[in-house]
């Protein structure tokens, strides 16, 4: 029983300074008319109760006469009053509860419109090579500024897909939201895909004849019959991917391809339906590697890089020419600048009923007026 009773008194406690600490400059009501109503109606019963209230057969001055000095006081008076004021201040906060008080409230929400975004990256035998005597791959200078350029777009809700590419496409990542997912997978995706028996691996050339694969080997993926630069296939893929499952709803579509363009076939009628879709094409072409792509007999490499450029800005794309690390670090500033989402403020608005807190005072100030009208009956005089 004490534990019911001191849960009751917590109530009471919490609701009475809930009521203390409310801004009444803020409240707003939603149901006056009722509780006007409702007021109108009390104040009519008080009328009659006091015009045409008197007990039946009863008749003014039929009594004994009372003597003056016998008469209450004021401060009587006043006193035995205290329960009807409380009564009255019950009633009071009971109308004001029954106009359900609210205090307004407003809130402010940042919306970024998502883009959608395919990153398509090289990892040929050739992104495996050193780039410009940087004692690093292509492959991994490229990885390194991309993770940059991913914890750019941070917060930027970019719905992203992940596609590695070298004879055959992959996708590494599937369409995705979430910033933090996409990283780990970009962060853990190889280099290089390439032949276990590729002559540019250190073991398949003993007497260095080859120009050999520097990528670390924990980021060098051995698949049978990989190694190649087979772009258009891979465009085709993706298309298709685009078309299957993209968000419709998204208007802003991009591809983004990361490559040394070592190819060896237009990609003509790929980029012309990637315009169709209104897909913009960001290309960042890798300085190639001429001593590797010689060796390997990929003498036209040169022709079909510009080739390949040359297409991509005819139909709409960028293009980025990669000579040095910090000219990739440009490239994927620039894109992000191009590629920033609009933002807008959405203000929403929304009330907090606080109908309780006027009702707890009510039900204390009803309490008072019992407790104190009982004691009063039962020890007090009668007015």
């Amino acid at each position: 029983m004490s534990l019911n009773m001191s849960y009751v008194w917590e109530l009471i406690k919490a609701g009475l300074i809930s009521f203390r600490d409310t801004n009444f400059d803020l409240v707003r009501f939603n149901s006056l008319g009722l509780a006007f109503g409702a007021g109108l109606f009390i104040a009519l019963i008080l009328v009659y109760k006091l015009l045409w209230g008197r007990i039946k057969f009863s008749q003014l001055m039929s009594g004994h006469r009372i003597d003056k000095k016998d008469h209450q006081k004021k401060i009587v008076k006043l006193v035995l009053a205290i329960p009807k004021m409380f009564l009255g201040g019950a009633v009071f906060f009971l109308l004001v509860s029954l106009a359900n008080p609210y205090l307004p409230k407003a809130t402010i929400e940042k919306k970024v419109e998502s883009r959608e975004r395919v990153d398509l990256i090289d990892v040929s035998t050739s992104k495996g090579w050193e780039f410009e005597h940087t004692g690093k791959s292509a492959g991994q200078l490229g990885r390194e500024a991309f993770l940059k350029f991913l914890e750019m777009r941070r917060g930027q809700n970019d719905r992203v897909s992940l596609w590695l590419f070298a004879t055959e496409p992959r996708i590494r990542q599937d369409f995705i939201i979430d910033d933090d997912v996409y990283m780990m997978e970009a962060e853990d995706a190889p280099y290089v895909i390439t032949d276990s028996k590729n002559l540019g691996l250190v073991e398949n050339d003993p007497d260095n004849l080859f120009l050999d694969v520097v990528a670390p080997r924990d980021k060098i993926q051995l698949v049978p019959g990989e190694g190649g630069t087979n772009l258009n296939p891979t465009l085709d893929a993706i298309i298709k991917y685009f078309e299957r499952e993209g968000n419709k709803k998204i208007k802003h579509k991009a591809l983004l391809i990361e490559t040394d363009a070592a190819v060896k076939e237009d990609a003509e009628k790929q980029l012309k339906e990637l315009q169709k879709r209104n897909i913009k094409v960001y290309l960042l072409h890798v300085k190639p590697n001429e001593v590797g792509e010689s060796q390997y007999g990929n003498i036209h490499a040169i022709e079909y890089a510009k080739l390949l450029q040359k297409r991509v800005q005819e139909f709409g794309g960028k293009v980025f020419d990669i000579q040095d690390k910090k000219s990739i670090e440009r490239a994927y500033r620039e894109i992000d600048r191009l590629e920033k989402a609009p933002m807008s403020l959405v203000r929403h608005l929304f009330k907090i009923f606080i109908y309780q807190r006027p009702l707890m005072v009510a039900i204390v100030l009803m309490f008072l007026a019992i407790g104190l009208g009982s004691l009063m009956d039962r020890y007090g005089e009668n007015p």
